[in-house]
């Protein structure tokens, strides 16, 4: 009995191009989502100096499939969840709710 494995070596092959192929398409996802979060985040935080706005920003790892998007300036927690004296003005939380819909859609056309 003899077994031929060259469908079987074929098949890794295509697999490996296709997961190579699906990762670099969610990696252009994941930074076009991050880059459209922060520009809604910047459209709806509250401006007073516009130092908030300025400082809404991402950044991608290098694998490229983790993006961190948000201020830099430390009192941004504060503007979007308030504090005892201070009433929230969420702006992050509503960004990634406008744009979760476009995210979801694009990854499922890649079938992640």
């Amino acid at each position: 009995m003899t077994i031929d494995a060259s469908e079987l070596n074929q098949l890794r092959a295509d697999l490996g191009i296709a997961g190579y192929k699906a990762t670099r398409a969610a990696q252009v996802v994941i930074r076009k989502t991050a880059a459209d979060i922060a520009a809604e985040a910047k459209r709806l935080a509250p401006v007073d100096t516009g130092m908030l706005r300025a400082s809404i920003g991402y950044d991608v790892s290098a694998s490229g499939l983790v993006a961190i998007i948000g201020p830099t300036v430390s009192y941004g927690a504060f503007v979007e969840f308030g504090t005892r004296r201070m009433a929230p003005h969420a702006y992050m939380g509503p960004a990634l709710d406008r744009c979760t819909p476009a995210y979801v859609s694009a990854m499922a056309q890649i079938g992640l």
